[in-house]
């Protein structure tokens, strides 16, 4: 009796466990509805929870139409259903650093009856603002997700995802995706206030693709030469050319947020950064840094109320210690203003108070250093004037070039012949700059920022809306190019000026493109009679090949060589310990110690 009692438990274990295998393999083998918005609760159907965040920790003011969020589900208007999730978002930048944005994500678990790797991509029907999609995992904690843009639409829209075409935002450690876990699937408002609706979130098993066929594989179109007049024969040109040139950025970092620690081993950047740089064979370092971020009462400060400046201390042991590192190893320095926050905008570019107290700033600044005598240090007035301004906001030249001309005149109160960099309006536009004449002063060098080809250097910046691009090669190759803008990451979210440099991508994407383009400000320096510079340049090389971004460097290292002019590096010849990329030190021709 025993043995018949222990075999039946034994067939209904064995039962149960058929039964799992079987739900698993059919669960597993046809698409999984995630949520259908159908019960009203902040569940999904797959037992994970709903949950938002926001902005308002940091400064913004994003909200919602509606006071709590779950009232989105509804029970009315969602995709040929009764049920969907629909907000009224209104995003506000407030004081937040970054753009605002409003974000609504829910948990996926790996369970013994699903995987989230055994399936190709996502799909949901969209109604609304445009946004980005993301997949967090734990592996990732830099905040460097896997995303990708999604376009606004004024109707009801099936989105696809390919879980493949997700690539991270850019600026954290290149981490590969694993759906083999714990994932959360997340909705990320950052662009337009107005109504986000979505319905039928579902894991798709399989996704078909048919060709497009919206790219041309062409051969390599080079443009004629354009003549370069010569080189400028100003002693500040050979000042820049000694001390300038081989160049690296301290980037994201002090000028992206508030420095607070005073504690040097804590510093993203610190001594042995410096030590290292310089066995590795550049020549200077560009420090940016917000230093507006460290003035005592700031508001009242730059609206005019507050005449007095008062510096907080830390400032400048920051500053302190990059010019003594520099010094000790034998590497120029440049002091940055990089004004990341958004105080300088097209109201306060217009008012005279504000010019007058960041003018003011530069000239504490100024005293403080006006003891060194180093030849090897330099200010840099502010960086791309307008950075952090939303988009179709900008200043107008006239009002930079008074401001800058403004803060020049405040630093030769206490320093007459420290040398300044100035770059213009427009991210430093080479197209700019050449629009303007020369400021007052004979010791200024002239700046500008260059990443073109623009889809190489930023394809996977999310900064950018191209976070999902990949694979694009440089110099441009018919054999390496394709007639899909899907091989190279290139989706239905993805800027049409983007799609549109792709296709124009067989004329631009060589060297003598590049060099053309720099002709023109080259051409506008030996006119005055004015050194250059090019202080931020680079490629990003989360996603780009190895194999291109070496040449793409040595490309660009030829052409500031070949044309006489100074540079400093952005991004993308390092690894995340700040060591030179295989190759790199051949592309650049650094001499490592």
């Amino acid at each position: 009796m025993f043995m018949i009692q222990m075999m039946k438990k034994v067939a209904l274990v064995a039962l149960l466990f058929l039964s799992v295998f079987v739900n698993t393999n059919a669960q597993q083998s046809s698409n999984v509805v995630i949520e259908d918005f159908e019960d009203g609760d902040t569940k999904n159907n797959l037992g994970g929870y709903w949950y938002s965040f926001d902005d308002n920790q940091g400064g913004g003011k994003s909200h919602l139409k509606q006071q709590v969020w779950q009232e989105g589900f509804t029970k009315a208007g969602g995709y040929q259903s009764p049920g969907m999730f629909k907000v009224g978002v209104f995003l506000d930048k407030g004081s937040y650093q970054w753009s605002p944005y409003y974000a609504f994500g829910t948990n996926l678990d790996k369970t013994a009856t699903l995987n989230p790797s055994h399936f190709a991509g996502i799909s949901y029907w969209h109604k609304g603002v445009a946004h980005k999609f993301r997949v967090d995992t734990p592996e990732i904690e830099d905040y460097d997700y896997y995303e990708t843009p999604v376009p606004a639409s004024a109707e009801w829209t099936l989105v696809t995802i390919e879980f493949s075409m997700l690539n991270q935002g850019g600026w954290g450690k290149k981490t590969p995706l694993n759906l083999d876990n714990y994932v959360k699937l997340v909705w990320n408002l950052n662009e337009t206030s107005g109504d986000f609706q979505i319905d039928q979130i579902t894991l798709v098993k399989e996704i078909k693709y048919e060709k497009q066929y919206n790219l041309k594989i062409l051969p390599a179109s080079i443009p004629v030469p354009l003549a370069v007049k010569g080189n400028v024969t100003n002693p500040l040109n050979e000042l820049s050319k000694k001390y300038l040139t081989k160049g690296m950025n301290l980037a994201s970092w002090a000028e992206a947020g508030k420095i607070t620690t005073t504690n040097t081993k804590d510093w993203k950047y610190n001594e042995a950064t410096i030590k290292l740089q310089a066995a590795q064979g550049l020549l200077g370092i560009r420090f940016p840094i917000d230093f507006d971020l460290y003035v005592v009462d700031k508001t009242n400060v730059l609206n005019g109320t507050q005449k007095t400046i008062t510096i907080e201390p830390i400032l400048y042991t920051l500053l302190d210690s990059m010019n003594v590192w520099t010094k000790r190893y034998g590497l120029s320095l440049t002091i940055d203003y990089h004004a990341y926050d958004g105080t300088y905008n097209r109201a306060t570019s217009k008012d005279p108070k504000f010019r007058a107290a960041t003018s003011s700033l530069w000239r504490v600044i100024a005293t403080h250093f006006v003891k060194e005598k180093r030849p090897d240090l330099f200010f840099e007035l502010t960086n791309e004037p307008g950075l952090s301004l939303p988009e179709g906001e900008y200043i107008d030249q006239a009002d930079w070039t008074l401001l800058a001309q403004s803060m020049i005149d405040s630093i030769r109160t206490v320093d007459k012949t420290r040398p300044i960099i100035f770059g213009d309006t427009k991210w430093y536009s080479l197209d700019e700059l050449i629009k303007n004449k020369p400021l007052k002063d004979k010791y200024v060098i002239y700046c500008f920022h260059m990443y073109d080809p623009f889809v190489f250097t930023h394809q996977g910046a999310t900064w950018t809306n191209m976070g999902s691009m990949k694979n694009v090669p440089f110099p441009y190759s018919p054999e390496r190019w394709s007639t899909e803008f899907r091989d190279f990451g290139i989706v239905s979210g993805t800027p049409q000026w983007v799609k549109d440099q792709m296709n124009r991508y067989y004329q631009e994407g060589n060297k003598q493109f590049i060099k053309n383009r720099l002709s023109k400000v080259k051409n506008w320096a030996y006119d005055y009679n004015v050194p250059l510079i090019c202080n931020e340049w680079g490629a990003l090389s989360n996603t780009a090949k190895i194999e291109d971004l070496n040449a793409y460097f040595k490309t660009m290292g030829e052409i500031f060589r070949e044309m006489d002019i100074s540079w400093q590096v952005w991004f993308g010849i390092m690894d995340s310990e700040n060591k030179l990329l295989p190759g790199m030190s051949e592309a650049l021709d650094l001499k490592t110690k």
